[in-house]
């Protein structure tokens, strides 16, 4: 009888433990949250689109401007509920709260500059 509570209890440790690791690696990922404080759109060739959102990098909790490039690879969406519908960079304006995910490493200038891989608007 010990034998079976004690299996018991290890499956459900066992589950407890495997639940939690789904739930932390699933779902969504993003590497920033924030606001959009500022649009810059290119006006030649040379430049490239970005936003400037104030916000925390997941990562570590750090709170912070990043600079973040916009160009022809970067995914942009908006989020209604569970449903995403791409847009372009022309719909990004200061004040909506977004979440980026990065591309690449974050360039340690003033502030901080990095390529957006993905860029969705959220109704937070």
């Amino acid at each position: 009888m010990k034998n079976i509570i004690l299996l018991a209890l290890l499956f459900v440790m066992f589950m407890g433990v495997v639940y939690g690791a789904i739930v932390a690696t699933g779902g969504e990922h993003s590497d920033m949250s924030g606001k959009i404080v500022g649009v810059l759109v290119a006006t030649n060739s040379t430049e490239v689109n970005s936003i400037l959102v104030q916000g925390v990098l997941t990562n570590g909790n750090q709170q912070g401007n990043v600079s973040v490039r916009i160009t022809n690879e970067t995914q942009i969406f908006s989020k209604n509920g569970d449903k995403l519908k791409s847009i372009s960079f022309e719909n990004l304006k200061p004040g909506q709260s977004v979440d980026v995910t990065f591309k690449g490493p974050i360039i340690q200038t003033y502030p901080p500059q990095a390529t957006g891989s993905e860029v969705t608007i959220s109704n937070k």
